[in-house]
């Protein structure tokens, strides 16, 4: 299978690939340090179940990470921050295919954010709290509108944070430019054709039956607050502006946070937002309201 170029990753442009060059390594470098210190540490797959709330933070935070990510590595800057301001935290492992095992989010979509509202309700009979709050990064911040609206997550669910999700689908270029940095993989695309087996690549596009059917109902439900972070430096989510969330009714709390607004000259690529300081500020931030 041959991959189509995209630019900035093997763009016949010299001037755009030069230029994308820096910050795609830099965010590459960030995602594989955190998945080596995540294999070496055991404390990195430690959640906080049975731990008892804290009286300013009843509700418990549930971490989503995105395609090819991890409940181990993708986190491991923002577990420790929401810890220090008193949220027990919560991670899960979704979308594994029996033919790809230790690959994440590459199983259909739907079958994913329900195995994400089935971890919610374990999440909700251990803590006894009465809602939680979702964080996901790419496609685990896809999966809550999915499980808001069409999985029974109405009621459960205060606050939604998504860390350059995927509202509103990708493109295959931008499938492609994850594929090609995410460590270790680009030889399971070669050799198995990644973009043939696994549910979730279809399902992501934009022009898909399954991203349809999210959007069909409009972005937000009733009852949830909702905070966007996203980057215009996005090399997976294009355009980048396409992760905004817009209310369905006047009514619902919306914030859309660019980066590059909260912080000029930053440059922070998809794979690294998980990692980014001013994002896990903002993250932290919008579930203390």
């Amino acid at each position: 299978m041959s991959l189509p170029r995209i630019p900035g990753i093997n763009s016949e442009s010299a001037a755009t690939e030069i230029a994308r060059t820096p910050e795609r390594m830099s965010g590459n470098a960030q995602s594989m340090g955190h998945r080596v210190g995540a294999a070496l540490d055991p404390a990195a797959a430690e959640d906080d179940w049975g731990r008892p709330p804290d009286q300013k933070r009843p509700n418990p935070v549930v971490l989503a990470h995105g395609t090819l990510g991890d409940r181990e590595s993708v986190w491991r800057k923002i577990v420790p921050a929401l810890r220090t301001e008193g949220h027990r935290v919560f991670r899960l492992n979704y979308g594994e295919l029996p033919t790809l095992p230790r690959l994440y989010g590459l199983g259909d979509i739907r079958k994913s954010a329900q195995e994400l509202a089935d971890f919610v309700d374990r999440v909700l009979a251990d803590t006894k709290a009465e809602q939680v709050d979702l964080v996901g990064h790419s496609q685990g911040g896809m999966l809550p509108h999915y499980y808001l609206k069409y999985l029974g997550g109405t009621g459960k669910v205060r606050r939604v944070v998504g860390i350059a999700p995927s509202s509103h689908g990708v493109e295959v270029a931008g499938l492609t430019a994850l594929v090609r940095q995410v460590p270790g993989v680009r030889g399971v695309v070669e050799d198995k054709v990644l973009f043939r087996v696994s549910p979730a690549f279809t399902q992501l596009l934009h022009d898909s039956e399954f991203v349809s059917e999210l959007v069909a109902q409009g972005d937000t439900v009733d009852g949830v607050g909702y905070t966007v972070i996203w980057t215009t430096r996005d090399e997976l989510v294009q355009p980048p502006e396409s992760q905004q969330l817009t209310p369905t009714l006047p009514a619902h709390p919306v914030t859309n946070l660019c980066l590059q607004t909260l912080a000029p000259g930053n440059r922070t690529t998809h794979l690294a937002m998980p990692y980014d300081p001013v994002v896990i500020r903002e993250t932290v931030k919008a579930l203390a309201d």
